[in-house]
């Protein structure tokens, strides 16, 4: 399973999120600490989240290979995904699709990392 990162989508990425984190493609299905929406919700969604290297993320025992490194998700949340994706901005909003169609119209970036929260508080 692969993801290419557009470089529209990186530059996104790259403000958004320390260039020393750990990446997570998180579906969000209320499973773990970083999902609150849950099952009975209608929409497939998924964020991309920024943790600490040194975060633990045992939910997320998968890799997703990118084209700028491998990223981390839950293994049981591959029957959402495609084998060849590509995230890209579409009217300002990060884009996730496959060879199926658009899987996210509108991923959520979410930076968790120490850095940001010392930053909030």
């Amino acid at each position: 399973m692969k993801l290419t990162i557009t470089d529209r989508a990186s530059d996104k990425l790259n403000k958004k999120v320390p260039h020393d984190s750990r990446l997570l493609l998180s579906f969000d299905d209320g499973v773990g600490p970083f999902s609150k929406v849950g099952v009975c919700s209608l929409d497939t969604s998924f964020d991309i989240i920024a943790v600490d290297n040194e975060a633990k993320t045992p939910d997320y025992e998968a890799v997703l290979q990118t084209n700028q490194g491998d990223w981390r998700f839950k293994g049981y949340s591959n029957i959402y995904l495609d084998n060849d994706m590509k995230l890209d901005v579409k009217n300002n909003q990060l884009v996730l699709s496959g060879e199926s169609g658009i899987l996210d119209g509108s991923v959520a970036i979410k930076d968790l990392t120490k850095q940001n929260v010392a930053f909030k508080n």
